[in-house]
């Protein structure tokens, strides 16, 4: 196990976040544990002037109002545990102590506040169903679920021993040892097919058609949707859309003003801007001009190693 660190960029809303690596067993399931804890104003003027976390895999900070930070859709699902306040997410008050957070169809919104703390468990897309035993479809969307709706993974009661450990490298232990349990427990057969389409789709940036990939594939579309519905949540066709999505906000974090929207749609896999900006402003609440004026009002000039 090894966590990171990266500076925290300028005007955050104190939320300080650490990043940790899954033991080589997990690695091929799980993209990190991660911790973030909320901090007074100011404490949060001090870390941006040097002091910091790295982000939750996935969960790109992009835009900070006042107390706010977009959750961005990755496909992955994860188990979140809560040891501060009441978590507010998207407007609502969740009182709980930890939920399964199912893959997103598109941004969230995490209020900010010094009583913040939370530690989580990022799954690699796909991967999660050894370690939920239930279908991705059924926990996707936009919510979170409680632990206490799906009793046998018994999250609450792993929710009170983490509780009694309070130093991180103790927390991560434990949701390692949970993990692993749960993986030899309930180990099914990797499939290698879904594995190769995931592939298939990130190395493409999900600008290639589902058709092609169907094409290379031994069985047909119809297999593949209940392939992805199950392991992933989403259809590949949706999937896909998120990584085009994730492309263009790369691309627009990278450019600034510099580059027009039109040539970032294009570089993105869009032949019509009408297209992107529906899939933008469906997946992130933006426009990717309200996007670029949101990034370039955080980070000022363009700043290709923003987050």
């Amino acid at each position: 196990m090894s966590n990171t660190f990266q500076p925290h960029p300028p005007g955050g809303t104190g939320l300080v976040l650490q990043r940790f690596t899954p033991s080589a067993a997990l690695r091929p399931y799980v993209q990190c544990y991660w911790q973030a804890r909320g901090q007074s104003q100011g404490q949060s003027q001090g870390q941006s002037q040097g002091q910091g976390g790295s982000e939750p895999a996935g969960r790109e900070l992009a835009d900070r109002p006042a107390d706010r930070e977009l959750l961005h859709p990755d496909g992955a699902a994860g188990l979140l545990f809560n040891f501060g306040g009441a978590l507010e997410r998207d407007g609502n008050r969740l009182r709980g102590t930890c939920w399964i957070d199912g893959p997103k169809r598109r941004t969230a919104r995490l209020t900010v506040g010094s009583q913040l703390e939370l530690l989580g468990v990022r799954f690699l897309p796909g991967m999660a169903l050894p370690f939920l035993g239930e279908s991705l479809a059924v926990l996707a969307g936009g919510g979170l679920t409680p632990g206490e709706a799906l009793r046998r993974l018994e999250l609450e009661a792993l929710h009170e021993r983490l509780l009694e450990t309070p130093d991180p490298a103790g927390r991560i232990a434990l949701l390692e040892g949970y993990l692993l349990q749960r993986l030899r427990r309930h180990a099914a057969p990797q499939v290698p097919a879904l594995t190769a389409s995931l592939d298939w789709l990130e190395r493409h940036q999900g600008q290639a058609s589902v058709a092609t990939l169907v094409a290379e594939l031994p069985f047909g579309q119809r297999h593949l949707e209940r392939l992805f519905q199950r392991h992933v949540g989403l259809s590949p066709k949706r999937y896909a859309r998120l990584l085009r999505v994730a492309r263009s906000r790369e691309l627009i974090k990278q450019g600034g003003a510099t580059i027009s929207l039109t040539d970032t749609a294009f570089a993105a896999g869009y032949f019509d801007q009408a297209h992107f900006i529906h899939d933008f402003k469906a997946v992130t609440g933006f426009t990717p001009g309200g996007y670029r004026d949101h990034v370039r009002r955080r980070y000022g000039p363009v700043q290709s190693s923003a987050v």
